[in-house]
């Protein structure tokens, strides 16, 4: 593993990184133990039923997870690994059975500013590592906008920010990983060791085992007073807003950042519509930049402060400003208010219920995609009544980890698709629901892209393994033959 070079401090997150308070997510709580009956289907359906396990683990070292791995498959019992409880996609619930918890996986090992990387436990916030690095003016080049998200879990997924188009997603940034398997063996793999199992159990979602630490690359970088600048872009039609983000997927050129939205929003018998598409670029640093960078933000943070804390109808007026807001983003930003944007302005668990649905779309089948995706959901909302506003967020990605997913098609970049809409829970049952879902995952397999896997999708496996990134590399592990290889770097305790 890393040497440390900076200061490493074996104290539990909470006590050596500042917690990273500014968060929008009032609606209800990751660190109650009445989270651990729900996942982010809550956020769908505020009156889904708990599934509460009947055993949690908190472990604290590696050799605490290898203890209850093997204390499980003594017992028959089958362990759902959960963070902080994104997943919308049945990953992490437990029904009266056993969950291991990541959060008191929760300290940072060193820095190492010569190599470059960060060692942290899986349980870490990934928005208290990037506090806890700024004090040498370096973070991670992608982090979640939600500041909730933990380093393992966001491994598990893939991991997408606004600076995919420059650096990947989160797992092309890791440059370690330490696992326990389900025989209770401790692997430590890279690009060079192990690099079948490496590929494998990123983005693996927690199917191959828990991951324990993480080496993470760092960047040089200060995301709380560089100011970049928003060319900012906005437009009434569709077709017009398809063009526009297309030309910036497939050349994204010098921008330091960007992100993107469609807004479908039915008023009196109509749709009103609108799209925003932001590329931020660096410019000259001076005092206008920041003020108005502190102010803009500062009032968009404020909605997202009380969103969760008002009585209800005013909650729905904050949060519809903070959609607003959203739309006219501001001119001049910091790199950490670019990258938690979305999560300190608007609340998913205030105002309407609200469901995603990701796609992961090649560049070239972008224009079908969102296109094909828009009228359906527009399709549903008119014939059942289950939608109420409609958005589709984008954002590119260059990603080594996608491309070598898809080995058989050109290299290409792809772009995140992401369909966040209103729900109404009376007309939206689980036949339609899964209907939609399997009309989603057709439309990617008939595009080649693939879905986000802790998002909503089918659940039969022959369909998944078509969308999931991550099947191509569990194929490969399933091909080979890698008995010699982990017998040689296993450690078994």
């Amino acid at each position: 593993m890393a040497s440390n070079h900076a200061p490493a401090d074996s104290s539990s997150s909470a006590e050596n990184i500042r917690r990273y308070k500014a968060t929008s997510h009032e609606g209800f709580s990751h660190d109650t133990l009445d989270s651990f009956g729900y996942d982010w289907e809550r956020v769908a359906n505020p009156t889904i039923a708990a599934q509460y396990p009947m055993k949690i683990y908190l472990p604290q070292t590696t050799a605490d997870v290898v203890e209850i791995v093997k204390e499980a498959r003594i017992l028959g019992q089958t362990l759902k690994i959960r963070s902080k409880g994104h997943s919308s996609n049945d990953l992490i619930l437990a029904n009266r059975a056993a969950v291991l918890s990541t959060e008191l996986l929760n300290k940072t090992i060193g820095v190492d500013l010569n190599e470059m990387n960060v060692v942290v436990q899986s349980g870490v916030v990934l928005a208290d590592i990037d506090t806890y690095l700024a004090r040498w003016k370096h973070g991670l080049p992608i982090i979640g906008d939600h500041n909730h998200i933990t380093a393992g879990g966001f491994a598990a997924v893939g991991g997408i920010s606004p600076a995919s188009h420059r650096y990947g997603m989160f797992v092309d940034n890791i440059k370690e990983i330490e696992f326990v398997n389900w025989d209770g063996a401790v692997i430590i793999c890279n690009k060079s060791s192990n690099p079948q199992q490496f590929d494998q159990v990123l983005a693996g979602q927690g199917k191959y085992g828990v991951i324990t630490t993480l080496t993470l690359a760092i960047i040089r970088i200060n995301k709380q007073s560089q100011i970049l600048a928003n060319n900012r872009v906005l437009v009434t039609n569709a077709d017009e807003f398809i063009v526009t983000v297309h030309n910036f997927i497939s050349q994204p050129g010098d921008v330091s950042m960007e992100r993107g939205v469609w807004l479908d929003f039915p008023v009196a018998g109509r749709s009103i519509t609108i799209g925003q598409f932001s590329s931020y670029y660096e410019t000259p640093q001076s005092a206008y930049k920041a003020a108005r960078n502190m102010v803009s933000y500062g009032y968009l943070h404020t909605l997202g402060y009380w969103a969760g804390r008002l009585p209800k109808m005013l909650d729905i007026v904050v949060k519809y400003l903070g959609i607003i807001g959203v739309i006219s983003s501001p001119l001049y930003a910091s790199i950490k208010n670019i990258e938690s944007f979305t999560d300190k302005v608007l609340d998913s668990s205030v105002g309407d219920p609200t469901r995603m649905f990701v796609i992961l779309a090649p560049a070239d089948r972008f224009k079908e995609l969102f296109s094909g995706l828009y009228n359906l959901a527009r399709q549903y909302r008119n014939t059942y009544k289950c939608f109420t506003f409609l958005s589709i967020y984008v954002k590119a990605i260059n990603s080594n980890y996608l491309h070598s997913s898809a080995p058989t098609r050109p290299a290409t970049n792809f772009s995140e698709l992401m369909l966040y809409v209103g729900i109404r829970p009376a007309r939206m049952n689980r036949e339609i629901l899964m209907e939609f879902v399997s009309a989603i995952d057709d439309m990617c397999i008939q595009h080649h892209a693939f879905r986000y896997m802790h998002t909503k999708t089918v659940e039969d496996e022959a369909r998944r393994r078509q969308i999931d990134p991550n099947s191509f590399y569990a194929a490969q592990v399933r091909n080979g033959d890698l008995a010699a290889t982990m017998n040689q770097n296993s450690i078994n305790e």
